[in-house]
């Protein structure tokens, strides 16, 4: 029994935000005090360090919800199948549903259960809970989806990874332009069929000791606003344990395939920040010992139109390349590809596919 990937399907914002809608804000340092640089210099500079040139938010009104449906029934249109196939649901977001107002981080019902609802999906030995694992969390959904298939337990899940930062978000901090909204899906199966294609190998890191603090909740720098929930990053430190840690997590994926760096003709990387994308190839070179090793279009990108959209951002990658609306990027059939991811806790994954 293999497991493969059956289906793929996204969704994205149609309210589309450009580098100038952040033109008219007031930047703030930690202790509140406003950073005496010009927002347009600040602006540029973000840009230009990260790749970002615009992103998606939700609408002010309603809540995550459409997002994450549409995403899940454009993958099982897709897949092509009885939704009632289904045999599990795996939804990693981070914040719950948000609701309208910023009054978010609803739990209760899970938003996989709130999916399974939505889809109509009445076996109710179909499984449907969430997972909390920062940016890599859709990642970790399709290995564990992975090893429910290979003990029997389940032969096609739903995994969904959605973003709704947009209400996350402190206008006076520089990292809001970072993070942005989405949804991503696929449906992972077990398949009897001959041949290599499949998942070959995986691996996770959580370290969670002094890296603890790089991506946490806080109230905003400005101390008239009251929210306690924002977003809030050590880009620094993340850039430090995202470009350590996950080339090494990679290296431990390959090598229980038998592979280097230079089998993959593919990487889909967690799409954090463009600098850090080239890092990570160019440190797993490295580790392997392999001068010159050419990359060239081997490291595809979305951060320029999508921002980060956190656990969304590798399944919404693959489906626009699966459906050849990522430039000319290309999957055929008998590519190795890496997927690999990094994010709050501090955690990081790996896994090696071969379509």
């Amino acid at each position: 029994m293999r497991t493969i990937i059956a289906g793929t399907g996204t969704q994205m914002p149609e309210r589309r935000i450009g580098n100038d809608f952040f033109l008219d804000r007031v930047f703030m340092n930690e202790d509140g005090t406003v950073i005496p640089k010009s927002t347009e210099e600040m602006v540029a500079k973000l840009e230009q360090i990260t790749g970002i040139k615009e992103r998606g938010y939700i609408s002010e009104k309603g809540d995550s919800m459409p997002l994450m449906v549409a995403a899940a029934n454009n993958a099982l249109e897709d897949w092509g199948k009885d939704r009632n196939l289904i045999d599990g649901i795996i939804v990693a977001h981070n914040a719950g549903n948000m609701l309208e107002g910023r009054d978010g981080f609803h739990t209760v019902p899970n938003m996989a259960a709130l999916l399974k609802n939505q889809l109509v999906i009445a076996n109710h030995e179909c499984f449907a809970y969430d997972i909390l694992f920062g940016c890599p969390g859709w990642l970790q959904g399709v290995i564990q989806a992975h090893q429910s298939i290979q003990m029997g337990d389940a032969k096609n899940v739903l995994v969904v990874g959605l973003e709704v930062a947009s209400r996350l978000l402190d206008p006076h901090d520089l990292d809001s332009m970072i993070l942005a909204d989405g949804c991503g899906a696929a449906v992972i199966s077990g398949s009897e069929t001959s041949g290599n294609e499949g998942i070959v190998s995986y691996a996770t890191y959580s370290h969670s000791q002094e890296d603890i603090s790089c991506i946490y909740l806080a109230k905003s720098y400005n101390k008239e606003i009251t929210a306690p929930t924002l977003f809030k990053m050590n880009g620094k430190d993340v850039y430090k344990y995202a470009t350590v840690w996950v080339p090494k997590v990679i290296k431990a994926a390959l090598d229980k395939a038998g592979l280097t760096a230079s089998d993959v003709d593919m990487f889909l990387f967690h799409q954090a920040n463009g600098k850090m994308l080239h890092a990570f190839a160019n440190n797993l070179a490295q580790m392997y010992g392999i001068e010159g090793l050419s990359f060239e279009g081997k490291i595809p990108t979305t951060i320029e139109f999508t921002g980060n959209t956190s656990v969304a951002t590798i399944p919404t990658m693959l489906d626009l390349i699966r459906k050849h609306n990522l430039g000319a990027y290309e999957i055929k059939p008998g590519m190795k590809v890496v997927f690999a991811s990094v994010g709050a806790g501090m955690h990081c994954n790996a896994m090696v596919y071969q379509f």
